[in-house]
């Protein structure tokens, strides 16, 4: 597992409220909206706290990548090209 889809998976589960320890269950394919049920409020909540752990300012994020964020997957493909080495 990569270190963002580790930060990802933490996050979400944060935001989920959910024991940290399935977060190895987590389908990374999963809508965020209708698989796992994220509120507009809960997606900031998510993307707040990923950018903080991967040390990616929000602001770096263009319109068309955050329109691009369905599933934990497109967040991890997304911020693995804005991420700093």
């Amino acid at each position: 597992m990569s270190r963002l889809e580790t930060i990802v998976k933490a996050n979400l589960e944060k935001v989920l409220r959910r024991n940290q320890d399935t977060a190895a269950d987590l389908d990374m394919e999963a809508d965020l909206a209708y698989g796992y049920g994220l509120t507009s409020l809960d997606l900031i909540m998510l993307m707040s706290g990923i950018c903080q752990d991967a040390g990616v300012p929000l602001t770096a994020l263009a319109e068309d990548d955050i329109a691009a964020l369905k599933t934990p997957a497109d967040i991890v493909a997304v911020l693995g090209q804005k991420a700093p080495a």
